[in-house]
């Protein structure tokens, strides 16, 4: 697997097709003009992490802050995920794991200033809603595009030894 931080209009342009030929992930009705807006601000505001296979094939795409929205993105030591999507074939505990793992290494080498993770889960998405109860503490709850959402912190040490030690137990 590799990560690559888009800075060219190459990687923008794979970052946008691969958002939106998988947009359905986050809802079946995920409207293209919404999609687009979504797109537009994620390019303006967040960076943009494409996820390649060896052949260079697009499996996962992210985005995230430094900092958050409500308070301008001014704490520079809390990193935001705001997005993530993963082609239905490659969804399964052992990729997801392996994942955020190389991601959070990723944004550390780029930005060691960070000292805390935050994401956001939609209540409705069961799965991942119960995944991130196991290693993250809700802090927040507002209304999203899709229905209501729960914002999740953790420590970025804590959270980064935990998909450590889950990895470990899944590769015995």
């Amino acid at each position: 697997m590799e990560i690559v931080q888009c800075k060219t209009d190459k990687d923008y342009e794979k970052f946008a097709v691969f958002f939106l030929q998988n947009r359905n992930i986050f809802d079946d009705m995920y409207p293209i003009l919404d999609t687009l807006g979504s797109l537009y601000v994620m390019i303006e505001e967040t960076n943009l992490l494409l996820f390649q296979n060896i052949h260079e094939e697009v499996f996962a795409a992210a985005s995230y802050t430094l900092g958050v929205r409500e308070d301008q993105f001014k704490n520079k030591h809390i990193v935001f995920i705001d997005c993530a999507l993963l082609k239905k074939e490659y969804q399964n505990t052992r990729s997801f794991v392996k994942g955020f793992l190389q991601m959070l290494k990723h944004i550390l080498e780029e930005h060691p200033e960070v000292k805390e993770v935050q994401f956001y889960a939609y209540r409705h998405h069961g799965y991942i809603h119960r995944l991130y109860k196991k290693f993250a503490t809700i802090i927040d709850e507002k209304e999203g595009y899709f229905g209501m959402q729960d914002v999740f912190s953790v420590e970025f040490y804590k959270l980064t030894t935990f998909l450590e030690e889950f990895n470990k137990k899944q590769t015995i």
